[in-house]
């Protein structure tokens, strides 16, 4: 009886310490021999240590352009006609194609 209250008091202070300074700990039982406590340390998140991927200017252009599409067509949709709503819509034409021009074939 005495060492399973033994036991789990040093389970108990074992689970107890933080676990950035002490992932594990091992705790002697007579008879049982060595018991690890605990979980093992997490691996690195992925791509730790890696280099970030290569910049790339046309992924970067062809994601503004279909930003500035969608902008544009939220703001098309809800204007009144006017000068304003034609000058906004032909502006909408342009980038869509540029966008079909420089960013459907890659």
């Amino acid at each position: 009886m005495k060492t399973m209250m033994a036991a789990f008091a040093a389970l108990l202070f074992a689970s107890s310490l933080s676990p950035a300074a002490h992932a594990q700990a091992q705790i002697g039982i007579p008879g049982v021999g060595q018991v690890t406590v605990g979980q093992p340390p997490s691996p690195p998140p992925p791509g730790y240590g890696q280099a970030p991927p290569p910049y790339d200017r046309q992924a970067e252009h062809c994601d503004h352009l279909r930003y500035r599409e969608h902008e544009l067509r939220e703001r098309v949709a809800y204007m009144p006609y006017g000068p304003e709503r034609a000058h906004a819509e032909e502006e909408l034409h342009y980038v869509q194609h540029e966008a079909r021009e420089q960013c459907w074939h890659h």
